[in-house]
């Protein structure tokens, strides 16, 4: 798993890092719906925005050469089991992301 904290991923996600998931192109398969996929493409980047125009929800998309699938972590229904994590390009990092663990966690909306 890559937490990416570049400008175009902050950008592209709204968020201070964007978390995605890789596997191999071939090991990946739509079961329904990629006919109602939208993708776009940031010029000049291997990086895309894709998705459901039916329900708004970020969807997979192929890296730049085809030999992947970018897999937003947030759109999977169930926790990723992953081997490893890397914190990218965090010299872009937005200070206000920084130390989450000292800031005030609620269950839902605070009072």
């Amino acid at each position: 798993m890559f937490l990416c904290s570049c400008d175009q991923c902050r950008q592209i996600t709204g968020s201070a890092f964007a978390s995605n998931l890789f596997i191999a192109a071939e090991r990946f398969e739509w079961l329904s719906g990629s006919n109602e996929i939208v993708a776009y493409k940031m010029p000049g980047r291997d990086i895309s925005k894709s998705f459901c125009r039916v329900c708004g929800s970020g969807v997979p998309w192929a890296s730049g050469d085809g030999s992947r699938m970018v897999v937003p972590a947030g759109s999977l229904r169930a926790e990723p089991t992953v081997a490893e994590k890397f914190r990218t390009f965090v010299s872009e990092q937005p200070s206000w992301s920084s130390c989450l663990d000292q800031v005030e966690a609620c269950e839902g909306l605070p009072p």
